[in-house]
């Protein structure tokens, strides 16, 4: 008898307390959070976070059209839609027909070995005008798109430039600055994203430098968020074939309320003379705005 009770004694279930069990779950639930937070780490180290394309997250885009009526442009009608000021249009630009481009039409741009007549002394190769929406300057933020195809043989030279966003900052009646962003290439051969604040010149923005493939279209995609004014809070982004290839957040584009969106800034073309003319193509643009 006593040894069957000393046996029931010994194999009796532990009974624990209910502070036992609280002071249990306690440490599993901090076991549990303390696993999260390492997960959380880990994955921010191995896992970047990227802004998706911003065509995808703006309303419906306005069209450069290149066509009007189902008929391509012709060069005085491109030139008129291309508006004043305006050069080179007429002289290095033409509407061709381009099953590969993503609309089948595309805009051919002739950059020439030419030196600008004016006192500035820019390169009067390619073509140079502002195209501006209705309705855009009342926007905090646009989204330009378009694809550019440069041939196989395409001769980079020492650089050049690429369609981007434009903005105007009215200091006064007499000054009208301009900020925004835009497309650089280099004689290497690769792409920088640069922006220009407010009556400065362009630099690149963080992020570095991305190559520009030759012999096929690149999908190319800016944006501009405006900065508060007086603060460097402003955002640059730019996408090659929806990749993020460059992202500055702490950009100055304007000083005051005054700066405002203006459009798209069509500058194409070499920023030096260069001894190997050519030609590239361009889709029509598409800028959104919210």
């Amino acid at each position: 008898v006593c040894a069957l009770k000393l046996w029931r004694t010994s194999h009796r279930p532990m009974q624990l307390s209910k502070q036992t069990l609280y002071q249990l779950a306690f440490n599993v639930l901090g076991v549990l959070i303390a696993l999260v937070i390492v997960g959380y780490i880990v994955r921010s180290l191995v896992f970047t976070e990227t802004e998706p394309a911003c065509a995808a997250r703006y309303p419906a885009p306005h069209r450069f059209a290149l066509t009007s009526n189902g008929a391509q442009l012709s060069a005085i009608e491109l030139q008129a839609r291309a508006g004043i000021p305006e050069w080179g249009v007429l002289e290095n630009a033409a509407v061709v027909t381009d099953a590969s481009a993503p609309t089948g039409t595309a805009l051919e741009i002739k950059l020439a070995d030419v030196l600008d007549t004016e006192a500035s002394g820019r390169p009067a190769n390619g073509v140079d005008f502002r195209w501006e929406p209705p309705g855009l300057t009342s926007a905090s933020s646009a989204c330009l798109s378009y694809s550019v195809w440069l041939p196989d043989e395409f001769r980079f030279g020492d650089g050049g430039v690429l369609p981007g966003i434009l903005g105007s900052q009215i200091v006064d009646e007499a000054d009208n600055s301009t900020f925004g962003t835009r497309l650089l290439w280099k004689g290497d051969g690769r792409g920088h994203f640069n922006v220009a604040s407010a009556g400065r010149n362009y630099h690149d923005a963080a992020g570095g430098t991305f190559p520009l493939p030759v012999g096929r279209w690149l999908r190319i995609e800016q944006e501009l968020v405006l900065n508060a004014p007086g603060e460097a809070n402003g955002v640059g982004r730019m996408w090659i074939d929806g990749k993020l290839a460059a992202e500055d957040l702490r950009l100055a584009y304007r000083t005051d309320a005054a700066g405002r969106l203006a459009g798209v800034l069509a500058d194409v073309g070499y920023v030096q003379p260069t001894a190997e003319p050519g030609v590239l193509r361009l889709s029509p643009f598409e800028l959104a705005w919210k």
